[in-house]
């Protein structure tokens, strides 16, 4: 009896054994009993992965040919918004100064740049226009070069909207010029021959020697009004010249003083009028600073 028990505990011994093994292989996990497959249990490294030498130099190469072709426009853009930032502030800086100068001599600068005397003699006029750039943050005189002698003022030149005209110096060119603690520089033409007529016009170089110094761009004419403002060279108002040349305090307006068509200077004479509203003078439903100017 013995003998027959013991021989069976062998037998479901040798069988739960080998059912445990089968189970383990059904699920794929080692069997406490078979001996483990080669290098199992043996954690592997797995393989790192990086760039190649070439395949780093082809994507600088990609990059660096994206950055040639958009990287001109962006910085295109980038100056003029700079230079329309810069044509507001002056703008606004222009008409600050003419009525404050208005507050204090109780006159407007037209009525006293015109019509001190008849006519005004040079003393007055330098006298009237020294007594305005004051106003300015550090107005003073940078140069007396006029009509006679534009050529005076070193490395300043001056040139037309299409950038095909070069000059010496702006239609501004009666008075001398005149500076203040930004750089920019301030010029005046010759006062009107009739009393109490808007004028004069000043020619206001936004960001001073600085490039372009292209009328449209930078250079900008503005005129005085008989009561107390100043408008963009191409704006109606009551009383403005109606000369056609603008050597006698002129006045004009229209595209055909805002264009790339002519080679001369007087191509950008009425674009401060197009800039302060933001307007091409050639498709109105477009940008001056983004579409029009090239």
């Amino acid at each position: 009896s013995l003998i027959r028990e013991g021989g069976q505990a062998r037998q479901n011994i040798r069988l739960g054994t080998c059912h445990c093994a089968l189970v383990a292989q059904s699920h794929n996990y080692p069997s406490p009993l078979l001996p483990l497959p080669q290098g199992a249990g043996i954690m592997k490294r797995e393989k790192e992965s990086a760039f190649t030498l070439a395949e780093v130099l082809i994507t600088l190469g990609i990059i660096g040919v994206v950055a040639a072709m958009t990287m001109p426009a962006l910085i295109n853009q980038t100056n003029k918004k700079e230079l329309h930032v810069a044509f507001q502030k002056t703008y606004s800086e222009l008409n600050q100064a003419a009525k404050l100068y208005q507050i204090q001599n109780g006159t407007t600068f037209s009525e006293d740049f015109n019509s001190t005397s008849n006519p005004v003699t040079d003393a007055e006029t330098k006298f009237i226009l020294d007594d305005f750039i004051k106003l300015f943050n550090g107005g003073i005189k940078y140069s007396s070069s006029n009509w006679t002698n534009q050529g005076d003022i070193p490395s300043y030149d001056i040139y037309s909207l299409n950038n095909k005209t070069k000059g010496d110096g702006t239609v501004c060119n009666a008075t001398g010029y005149y500076t203040n603690n930004t750089g920019k520089i301030y010029s005046f033409n010759d006062r009107s021959n009739i009393i109490n007529e808007n004028g004069p016009i000043i020619c206001v170089d936004t960001n001073g020697k600085k490039r372009p110094n292209r009328y449209g761009y930078d250079v900008f004419l503005f005129l005085f009004t008989i009561d107390g403002y100043v408008i963009p060279m191409g704006q109606q108002h009551p009383n403005n010249p109606k000369s056609d040349s603008l050597n006698w305090n002129g006045f004009v307006s229209g595209q055909e003083y805002c264009t790339y068509s002519k080679n001369s200077n007087e191509g950008g004479y009425a674009c401060a009028y197009y800039a302060l509203q933001d307007r091409s003078p050639e498709d109105e439903t477009k940008s001056y600073w983004k579409d029009f100017l090239r």
